[in-house]
């Protein structure tokens, strides 16, 4: 830009210095002059757009993602059709939790070329991000029809599809991309948990196995055999496979819930709730935990401290409709009817919303039970 400066300034002064006869017979010859220098301003601020652009990847690569957005900012001041750039500080800003301005970054990106399969893609996975599933897998849909052979864009919908409850759609999105990539360990993974949800754990074990032969530090992979293994009956294979998991990654919460699961189905109680201490040690706020703890002290006769963990996992989730129906039983097991009846009627009317006509039914059926033991108590004390 110096170097452009004194250009400019070299030309200004020979035309102060012309005389005004010599400027009219040079009158081609400054219009020369004025189109070259035209020219050499836009490949000056081109090449400034590309440097802050370039800034900008080297800037997040390093994790300074308010300087690489700053370096956007600067690229477009200068070529507001830079698309890489809209792009990236989409990127950018979803990475900074500002998931409406990356959005509006995509779809500036998506005007300039309307042929950016990596813009739907991003934005697609933005609105998954908001909320906006639907929406999401729209834009999955613009990148798959832009680049059919791209392994992530049927990746992502499968997720999405899952979302909405279409596991068929999702498994076959999960196939297309695992005939794209074989080595796509997240599809098997999810593929996976697709077939469990279907049924078919069998299949879903063999996916799993596939994602840890691609990638043997997988926990997830492990958690979710480990899963599967429990619910297939394998109750050993599954506190073998949340061990390796927790090897893998020991502040992993969930492999822990899961496995304080195990431990409490093989009847191993004291060991069941401390997995479920130290999953409350790493995430003080996840619900899961405190719910199974309140049923290990419940099965152990402590049914204060089950009442405490139900009232807790209530606190995280207040939309916790089993928490609610076993603190009923825990109240109603300690004699305090009324309090009871009303955790559990707060359960079946969350059970209900949820679609969940036969947990609605048999809570029902609790009330109905406990009410008739109220009725039988007050009948009596007023007969004495």
């Amino acid at each position: 830009m110096k170097g452009l400066k004194a250009i400019v300034a070299i030309l200004v002064l020979g035309v102060i210095v012309e005389s005004p006869s010599a400027e009219a017979k040079n009158n081609f010859g400054t219009r020369k002059v004025k189109l070259e220098l035209t020219k050499l301003l836009a490949q000056v601020n081109a090449k400034d757009a590309d440097f802050y652009f370039q800034q900008g990847l080297t800037r997040a690569k390093s994790g300074d993602i308010k300087g690489a957005i700053e370096d956007y900012n600067q690229a477009l001041r200068i070529n507001p059709n830079l698309y890489q750039a809209y792009c990236n500080r989409g990127d950018a800003r979803a990475g900074l939790g500002d998931l409406k301005g990356a959005i509006e970054d995509y779809n500036q990106a998506i005007r300039i070329n309307p042929n950016l399969a990596l813009a739907y893609y991003d934005r697609g996975n933005a609105r998954d991000d908001s909320g906006d599933i639907k929406g999401a897998i729209e834009d999955y849909n613009q990148a798959i029809r832009i680049h059919p052979h791209v392994a992530e864009g049927y990746y992502s919908r499968g997720i999405d599809r899952a979302k909405l409850g279409d596991i068929k759609g999702a498994i076959e999105d999960y196939n297309q991309a695992l005939r794209i990539n074989p080595n796509f360990e997240l599809a098997y993974n999810d593929r996976g948990i697709a077939r469990a949800n279907s049924g078919d754990v069998k299949g879903a074990i063999e996916d799993y196995n596939q994602a840890i032969r691609i990638n043997p530090n997988f926990e997830l992979a492990y958690n979710n055999r480990g899963f599967a293994r429990s619910g297939s009956g394998d109750v050993k294979g599954a506190i073998e496979d949340y061990n390796q998991a927790i090897r893998i990654n020991p502040n992993f919460a969930l492999a822990y819930n899961n496995r304080g699961n195990a431990r409490a189905d093989s009847g191993d109680v004291k060991g069941a709730i401390e997995d479920y201490n130290q999953a409350i040690r790493i995430n003080p706020n996840y619900d899961w935990p405190y719910y199974n703890r309140g049923l290990a002290r419940a099965g152990s006769g402590d049914i204060k401290g089950a009442i405490e963990d139900y009232n807790q996992a209530i606190r995280i989730n207040p939309n916790f409709a089993e928490a609610y129906y076993n603190r009923g039983l825990a109240r109603a097991g300690s004699g305090d009817d009324h309090l009871a009846i009303d955790d559990l009627q707060k359960a079946a009317n969350l059970f209900q919303e949820q679609g969940n006509t036969a947990k609605y039914q048999a809570v029902l059926q609790k009330i109905k039970q406990i009410r008739g033991r109220l009725a039988i108590i007050e009948s009596k004390t007023f007969a004495t």
